[in-house]
Parts: C-alpha cells; structure tokens; sequence
C-alpha cells in the first residue's frame, strides 16, 4: 500500500501539479507534500520532472532561496539534497542530478550527494549539474555545460565537461529577481 501511495504521489507530482497554472497551488504542494522550503517571491514554474526515491525522504533536504526561479522544463533530482541560495536565475531544460550508480559496484548500487548553489548564481539553458557539488556565490554556468567539480565564487564555466572561462565583473549583485508570468 505504502508503494502504491508513493507512486501516486510522484505521478501527480509530474503529471498534475507540475503543469498546473497556479503557484500557488504548486508551491502549496512542494511544501506540504513534498516537504520542500521555499522562500518568498521564488518562482519554480510549470513543466517541472521531479525525481525522487520516496515522498519526504528527501524533500528535508530541499531549500530553494528568495527571488529564486527555475524555468520550464528542469528535471529535479532531489534524493541528493538540492539547496539553492536567493535570486537564482536558473534557465529552461537545466538538470541537476544528485543520484549516479557506483559503476564498480558488482550490485551497481546507488548514490546520492547534494547540489548546493550560492546566491546570484546563473545557470544557462540546458547544463547540467552533478551530484556533490558546490556553485559559488555569483557563478555562471553557460548553457550547455555540464559541471563535474564545483565553482568558485563569480566564476563562469562553459564546455563538457565544464571549465573556467573567465570570471564574472559584477562583484556585489543586489538584484531581486521578480518572475511571475501569468499561468506559468
């Protein structure tokens, strides 16, 4: 019964909350549900694919910052642990991916380390991230990379696998990212 639960939680989750046109309604759901901490004014828009290993067994260990917004279509891999600082800018199609297999395990056994993102961050269309990172304060990850080792504090990385290709100028952002289109 328990497994049968946990399926409908993670198929309504996907399949119905996720493209639901209402923040409301799906923030409501990521913090009671899911067990999820969001902050005011974040924004996680609809298209969303949540992987998860069970309902809250992992949701403690989702934090998602203020002014924060995660675009359409980003796949969540929160067995991890995925925490996100404030005014995070994080672009359509991004995926962050807490869980891997040990491949020389002979019983190929799962593994799950966390994703941490600082504030000011920008993440690029399509990257993606990889368990057991830490993206500093101010970083910009270009689209399409994917991220293997962390990144320093206002670093900008691009390529497969990601490295540094210069370092961001803006120093102390004080922005508040305010995004909340309509029916997204």
């Amino acid at each position: 019964m328990k497994q049968i639960f946990a399926a409908f939680i993670k198929y309504a989750t996907n399949y119905l909350i996720n493209h639901f046109p209402s923040y409301t309604i799906r923030h409501a759901w990521y913090r009671n549900i899911l067990g999820w901490r969001i902050g005011p004014k974040a924004a996680i828009l609809r298209g969303q694919h949540v992987q998860m290993a069970g309902i809250r067994t992992c949701g403690q260990n989702v934090s998602i910052g203020k002014g924060t917004v995660i675009n359409q279509g980003c796949l969540l891999y929160t067995t991890g642990g995925i925490i996100i600082g404030e005014n995070v800018s994080i672009s359509s199609g991004v995926w962050l991916m807490t869980g891997t297999h040990d491949i020389n395990d002979p019983q190929f056994i799962d593994l799950y380390k966390p994703i941490i993102i600082g504030d000011y961050v920008w993440i690029g269309t399509r990257a993606t991230l990889l368990g057991g990172i830490t993206i500093g304060n101010g970083a910009v990850i270009m689209a399409g990379a994917v991220v293997t080792h962390d990144v320093a504090p206002f670093e900008v990385v691009g390529g497969v696998p990601a490295r540094v290709i210069k370092h961001r100028k803006l120093q102390n952002p004080s922005y508040s990212l305010d995004f909340h289109p309509l029916f997204e």
